[in-house]
This record gives structure tokens, sequence and C-alpha cells, in this order.
């Protein structure tokens, strides 16, 4: 390779953040397919294999490769994370995705990790309808976890993400010709693993039953969406109860009782089977809309219109590689509030079972059956109820989260406030907590003529001591750390300097440190939220099952080897030994 081609080399590696060219293979296949089945957690494939067909997961372990041994390799095991982990090849030290919502000091608010008050949902939201409207107050202790909000405004953004994805080279190295496509019922689960480029990136707004995008992306959404939502197709479920999916099988035996303490009720759903489908409305409205995205009916939605996208856009039907995302959230939604234990989680997923069967066979047949590479994982796993846990005779709680921080900053206050303090006074030593990280005052402590590292480490001592924190660690600890302590590895790839806060935790493994009564969470480093699973399926893959440790970002390279493209600038984890045998 000569100088002045070494030179071109390097500054379309500075432009464009993707490695060489003459590093890839020739092209292989015609469509990259990420499935994502939020919150499916790594066992649950052994657990309920039995049950599955021959057509849905069981054709990914026969006629590809099982990876049964992956798992998240940092800690905040959350969903923003680990979709922006997937495709970019790295951890949230890389990619800056730390959490689904971290405290910006600049600003003194939360920034949701896939939002920006710089942009608007397309369509607009109709004037007629109150974006600010209060869910029933009977559903909100059972409200999905991660519904977290900010007090302004937003719309879907990619632009918090910090690293190059594939979809990102894909377009970069076709000159634009490759098209990538992102899809969910979530737009952070949409939008973080396609990245900056995308053609179309599309999620559900519960405020109205719209399928949306962001104009960060366009300024109107594309024909065959404006079809799709005329057709009011989420309405379909409206006033349909959740049954069971498969009435002859023993659900007590596979799953457990119906009923369990711990469990939530969902949007006036109900603790038990039947679920109800109408959110308590008499017509079609906001909660309705939650109640579907707390039932496997919002995963069928979904793929009514992954089923339009493949068509309109044609993907997979010429010889430059496409990427199709399809991140499937209903899973997460009903694990967040019946557990991962329970019935609930049981039917939906045998329904993802059937789903993914269908998914398939469309693939077979508008793109060919061995001309797609199709890669399936989870964003994270899920912790048991604690109520279940204990019922088994292990050790496991919920913890108040609110009496905590209060705890601490009282802590704090008798140990720094040297003189009394006015009652009135809104100066707080904590100035938010965005779990697992608690970001300290510095003006505060700044004018007490304190030094920070002083306070976290006092702040670290308290909270190491509270029942369900299982380690409290400074900035300093994580420089400190020594490299053979696993938790601290898996802490620091999830930090990053800019977004972080002064002090991280560490829950005790089956302890919930929250504010809710009833459901469950995730979020910790311990392997029942680390541990999910990663099949292969696609021309030139090794079949078999493998107990190689693996993470999943591995499918970066993956699919940068099936589509003969370079990685992503920053991806750090090989394609697994022996998956591409050579010929």
């Amino acid at each position: 390779m000569n100088f002045v081609m070494r030179v071109l080399i390097a500054l379309a590696v500075a432009i464009t953040g993707v490695g060489p060219l003459s590093a890839a293979e020739p092209a292989k296949t015609k469509l990259l397919v990420l499935v994502v089945f939020d919150q499916f957690r790594g066992d649950y494939p052994e657990r309920w294999g039995e049950l599955f067909g021959k057509d849905g997961f069981r054709r990914l372990q026969t006629e590809g490769a099982w990876f049964n041994n992956c798992h998240y390799p940092y800690a905040t095991t959350q969903t923003g994370p680990g979709h922006a982990s997937m495709l970019t090849g790295c951890s949230p030290n890389g990619h800056g995705i730390c959490m689904n919502q971290w405290y910006d000091r600049k600003t003194s608010a939360p920034v949701n990790c896939a939002e920006s008050d710089r942009y608007q949902r397309v369509p607009a939201l109709p004037k007629m309808v109150d974006p600010e409207q209060p869910k029933d107050p009977a559903a909100k202790d059972d409200e999905p976890k991660e519904a977290e909000k900010t007090k302004v405004k937003h719309a879907g953004s990619p632009e918090w993400i910090l690293a190059p994805t594939i979809g990102d080279v894909l377009k970069e190295t076709s000159k634009g010709k490759a098209k990538v496509v992102g899809l969910s019922f979530k737009d952070r689960s949409a939008l973080l693993p396609v990245g900056k480029s995308a053609d179309a990136v599309y999620w559900l707004d519960s405020t109205d039953g719209q399928i949306v995008t962001s104009s960060f992306y366009r300024d109107s959404v594309h024909h065959w969406v404006a079809a799709f939502n005329r057709e009011r197709i989420a309405d379909r479920w409206f006033d349909k109860d959740w049954e069971r999916f498969l009435p002859k099988l023993d659900y007590l035996k596979n799953a457990g009782p119906d009923q369990v303490t711990g469990e939530g009720r969902g949007v006036k759903q109900g603790v038990v089977f039947p679920h109800r489908m109408d959110g308590g409305l008499t017509k079609p409205g906001k909660s309705y809309y939650e109640a579907l995205f707390n039932s496997p009916f919002g995963n069928e939605f979904l793929f009514d219109l992954v089923k339009k996208a493949v068509i309109a856009e044609k993907l997979g039907q010429d010889d430059i590689t496409d990427l199709l995302v399809v991140s499937f959230s209903s899973n997460d939604a009903i694990g967040h509030i019946w557990g991962p234990d329970s019935q609930e989680v049981l039917d939906v997923t045998l329904r993802s079972d059937r789903l993914l069967a269908q998914l398939l066979a469309f693939l077979d047949k508008e793109v060919g059956k061995d001309k797609y590479t199709l890669a399936l994982t989870a964003d994270h796993g899920i912790c048991p109820l604690p109520e279940v846990t204990a019922a088994k005779g292990g050790v496991a709680k919920r913890i108040p989260a609110k009496k905590m921080a209060l705890a601490a900053e009282e802590h704090l206050r008798e140990t720094f406030d040297k003189e009394p303090v006015d009652p009135a006074s809104k100066a707080k030593w904590i100035e938010s907590v965005q779990p697992p990280w608690f970001y300290l005052n510095h003006t505060l402590i700044e004018n007490r003529k304190l030094k920070v590292e002083d306070v976290a480490a006092e702040l670290a001592k308290f909270l190491a001591k509270q029942e369900g924190i299982d380690r409290a660690l400074t900035r300093a600890d994580l420089d400190d750390a020594k490299e053979g302590d696993p938790m601290l590895r898996r802490l620091r790839r999830s930090f990053h300097p800019d977004r972080c806060g002064d002090v991280g935790t560490i829950v005790t493994p089956f302890f919930l440190v929250d504010n809710y009564l009833t459901g469950t969470t995730h979020g910790s480093p311990h392997p029942y939220d680390t541990h999910v699973p990663l099949m292969i399926l696609g021309p030139g893959v090794r079949k078999g099952t493998f107990k190689d440790a693996v993470t999943p970002q591995a499918i970066t390279a993956i699919f940068a080897q099936a589509a003969g493209i370079p990685r992503p600038r920053l991806a750090e984890y090989p394609v697994p030994t022996g998956l591409f045998p050579a010929k």
C-alpha cells in the first residue's frame, strides 16, 4: 500500500469513524437483521425450550449458532445501554449511553438517553391530545419501571450516542445506498442500535397510538407509515382479553401459581388471567395503548409494522447490504409487572417463539432463506420478584430508594454542616440520584471549602453500610480498582466521566432498591441481569451450541464480516472463534 493510499484511508477513518476497508471480506449477505426481545433472559431458551415449536427459537438453535453463555460485560444493564452496545460493539464507557437517564450538571436536569428538546415529534401531536395527561392513579405503581420522564417535552434523538454503529458504517461504505431501518415500541430501542444515519426509525407514541419518528430523521413519515396509522392497527386489540396462549398447557407446572405476592396489575389489567385490554376506557386512548405495551399484542402490532417496512423499503432486494433492527418491547413491560417466574412471562415467551417463526418464514419468502444474516439477543435480563426468591428460601427484599437517599442526605448534613442550617434552605448535598449513581452538589461543597473527593468517600462509606447495597464506590475507587475484581470492571465499563455521578452503587443480589411496591426491575451487574441469549442464523455460520463466553457486542463484528464492511471505530469484541469456519 503506497503512501498516498495510507493517507487517504487515515483521512477516511478520521472523518467517518470507521476502519480501513481492506480489513473486510466481500459481502456475503443482502440483509442484516437484529432481533431483540427486550428483557428476554438468557436462561429462558433452556428453561422453556421443550415447549417451543420447531420453527422459532429452536430453528435458530439447530440451523444456526446458539451461544448460551452470553453476558453483558458492564454494570448498568438497562434498555438504553443495551441497545447502544449491540451494534457499536463497545460498552457505555465508549458509546456514552451509560444509563437510560443521567443528570446533566450544566442544565441541572435529567437527560433521557434517546431524547432531545431540539427536535419534534413527526407527525406532530394533535392539539386536542394532552401529552401531559396523567395516568390512572390505580395504575401508577405498576407502570413499566423504565418510564422515566423529563420536565420538558422532548422528541427522539440519537445525538447522545458517541460511537458509530454498523448502520452508520453501512451508509458510509455504500455512499448512502444501503437502507437502514429501526423499529420498536420504544424510541430508544428503535434509534440507538441504528445510529444517526438511518433511513427509517419508528416507534409507538402511547399518547394517541400513532407510529412516529423525530424531526432528527425526517420532516414527514414515510407513505407506508402514514397508511399504517390511518388503518388504526393499534386499536385492533381493544377490549379483547389477554388469555393464555396454550390453554391445555400446564402453566402451573411450567411457571408457578398465577397469583403470587409482589405481582402488579398492569394498566387495569388485573393480577391474574384473563387480563383486560381496555385500559379502563370505553374507546382506545392513552391508558389502552399502555395496556397494549403491557401485553403480547404489542409485539404482534410491531410485527405488522415490520412486514410493511420490509416490503415498502425493498430491504434485501439488491446487492447492497441493508440493515433491519426490530426490538420487541412487550416482553420487558410484562416482566417488570409480573416477574420472570410468572405465567405471564411464560405466555409471552411462547408467543414470542411463534412470532419469531412467523418472522423467519416472512424473511425466507421476501428476502431468501440464505440471503440474510440474523442475530437474536436481548438488552438485559431481569431480577426475580423478591417475594418469590424469599418464598424459595433465598435472601431478598425491597428497599425504598427515596428513604435511603434521604438518609444519605441527612448523614452528609450531620457530618459536614458545622453550623445549623436554615430548614428552608433548598441546598442539598446530594444534587440528584440516577441509579446507580449519586451526584453531589459541587457548588455547595466548594462553598464549604471542602473537597468533592472527601465528601464522596464519606457518602460511599455510609451507603456501603445500608441494607440492599453490596458496594458503594467513588470515582477514585474505580481508578484504583484491581483488575481481578469483576464487579469493579463492570462498573468501569459503565462509567462515562461527563455523565455519571460521584458515587456508584452495586445492589445486593436479589434485592431491589427502588420505590415500587410491586413488580421488579433490572440494572445490576449480577448474572440474572447480564445473561441474555445470542443466536446467529445466516450463510456460512457454523451450526451448533457453543458455551464460549461471549457478549452481545460481538454482533457488531459478526455483522461486519457477514456484510464485508469494516467494524465501527470503537468496536472492541471480535467474531466468536469458529463462527465463520474457513472454507
